[in-house]
């Protein structure tokens, strides 16, 4: 583990709040990281985590699933999976654009697209921020422990 990484992951350990606030704050950031409006994750994860009392910063965190790494790979699959299961852009042609007519076309067709994205972000993203909210919760509460313990006389 690279030292950059051993520091973020305890600061994310360390991060003021109870594990439980920390934990859904997370996994909230983990959802919205999954949906397909990646220049509004931040904002969205900020809105919803201060509505709900959750750890805004711990859903700053949890949104960074999808960055510039792992966006090419969490996209078509999310795309699958909502292709798969509604299936509005089924039919969508996806040769490269000839001419202006062709690029508007694939325009008229994103929000179909959207709806199949944003489908498959849910059906990924659901299981994947309960996983990562409980991993959270442990995480946070094993730390929180072995401090009380190094505490102790």
């Amino acid at each position: 583990m690279s030292t950059m990484t051993a520091f973020s992951i305890k600061r994310f350990l360390k991060l003021n709040g109870t594990p439980r606030e920390i934990a859904l704050g997370f996994s909230l950031g983990i959802v919205i990281g999954m949906s397909p409006f990646l220049g509004a994750h931040i904002l969205a994860c900020i809105l919803i985590a201060s509505l709900l009392g959750w750890s805004k910063i711990a859903s700053i965190i949890g949104v960074n699933i999808t960055n510039v790494v792992t966006a090419p790979i969490i996209y078509p699959i999310n795309y699958w999976v909502g292709v798969n299961l509604i299936g509005f852009s089924s039919d969508i042609s996806w040769s490269m654009p000839s001419d202006y007519r062709d690029l508007i076309d694939i325009f008229r067709q994103s929000p179909i697209i959207l709806v199949d994205l944003l489908i498959g972000g849910a059906v990924v993203g659901i299981p994947l921020a309960i996983c990562g909210y409980f991993i959270a919760l442990r995480s946070i509460g094993l730390y929180r422990k072995s401090r009380e313990m190094k505490k102790r006389p």
